[in-house]
């Protein structure tokens, strides 16, 4: 088991701040050893073990409490009885009926900090936000990036003595589900398609009371097929009528959004650079994890430029960018990369190994007129300044940086 700092001093950059602390992030992510180790880092800092309360609202004892009157009742009865400031974690809150006003009334009432768990970005239902007066702070987890991957194997039999490639060609064979790395290779597909499976039926199916299920798999071996690529909802309906079955585009869209917010693909959207516009239409969709999407498919011959480029938006979000599609006239950026008022532009690819590729990567980033940080990033192993003063920076010491 490693410590997450990342997500832990995102944590306590709002602890003992009247926010509620949302937490969400794909099943199996670790979000549970998370909490875990949130709640340890109270325990040193001297906090009383009777003052750090933990439910979890998929156990026998809450499964079936889903009213809010009931939920509220519960925290109350919790708290009345504590001296002092709480710490409450609320895991998998998504089947209680209008959880976030009862938290708000909650944190008016008693000293306390809440931390509201789930496995859905769902959880946000319409309105959560006017019942928690927008004081909320959404903090969302990923897993494993490559250097906490790094730092869990360390020292391992099977990894000592690999350079930094092979360990990273490991990282995309392996995924970075943490729990991949305790088990032994011949049980990692049936874990990795059981964890697909309960998403699917209990992120995206249960929770938002889908009917017609017979598209979920399809619509999710398109996208998977489509790593990285540009399409449009009706292009997933022309595929899907391909095969014989009919579905609507509104009803894709449904799925889609269900699928996105279980954290099981991801969706990023063009951003128009010349009239800084986000477009509603032609996309890119990711998955959350390349051997889980290798297990589920039967496929394990994704592209690794497709894999660089999943793998290098997973890292960018981990680290808290917002991630959008750079267009510019004709031309494409991956990655247009936002956080604190700040842009970085990239692109990606295997190696700038001819010029026809150098010229494919650095000529959009070119034709960008603003002053923003640009760059390439490669498995290329040296850093090089290139055309216009554009930086050609490797990817595994991008991914290394801390």
């Amino acid at each position: 088991m490693i410590v997450r700092n990342l997500y832990l001093q995102r944590m306590k950059a709002y602890i003992e701040r009247p926010e509620i602390k949302i937490i969400t992030g794909t099943r199996r992510s670790g979000k549970t050893t998370l909490i875990m180790q949130m709640m340890n880092e109270l325990k040193k800092d001297g906090v009383n073990s009777e003052n750090i309360i933990y439910m979890d609202f998929e156990s026998l004892m809450y499964l079936y409490l889903n009213k809010t009157e009931d939920f509220k009742n519960l925290l109350w009865s919790v708290l009345e009885s504590k001296n002092g400031h709480c710490y409450l974690f609320l895991d998998e809150l998504k089947g209680v009926d209008r959880w976030a006003l009862v938290c708000r009334e909650i944190s008016e009432n008693f000293d306390c900090d809440i931390f509201a768990i789930s496995s859905t970005k769902s959880v946000m239902y319409e309105g959560f936000d006017s019942d928690l007066c927008y004081c909320y702070v959404n903090i969302e987890i990923f897993p494993l990036l490559f250097s906490e991957y790094l730092e869990l194997i360390k020292g391992r039999t099977g990894y000592q003595g690999k350079n930094m490639n092979e360990l990273f060609l490991e990282y995309i064979r392996k995924g970075s589900f943490p729990a991949v790395y305790s088990m032994d290779d011949n049980v990692i597909g049936n874990y990795l398609k059981d964890t697909y499976s309960s998403i699917i039926l209990k992120d995206v199916v249960q929770f938002n009371n889908l009917r017609d299920i017979s598209h979920i798999d399809k619509i999710m071996s398109y996208i998977m097929d489509h790593i990285g690529e540009i399409f449009s909802p009706k292009m997933i309906k022309d595929y899907i009528k391909e095969r014989g079955l009919t579905i609507s585009v509104d009803t894709i869209y449904s799925i889609l959004d269900a699928l996105i917010a279980a954290g099981v693909i991801f969706k990023v959207q063009r951003y128009d650079i010349k009239t800084s516009k986000t477009l509603e239409t032609q996309e890119k969709y990711y998955v959350c994890d390349l051997n889980m999407r290798s297990q589920v498919t039967g496929d394990f011959s994704i592209g690794f430029e497709q894999a660089i480029e999943n793998t290098l938006y997973m890292e960018l979000m981990s680290r808290g960018f917002k991630v959008s599609l750079g267009k510019i006239g004709k031309y494409i950026i991956d990655f247009r990369a936002e956080k604190n008022q700040d842009v970085t532009y990239i692109n990606c690819c295997y190696k700038l190994d001819s010029e026809e590729k150098i010229d494919e990567k650095f000529t959009p980033l070119l034709k960008i007129r603003d002053n923003y940080f640009k760059m390439v990033i490669s498995m290329d192993e040296a850093t090089v300044i290139n055309k216009g003063g554009i930086i050609n920076y490797p990817l595994i010491s991008f991914l290394k940086q801390e």
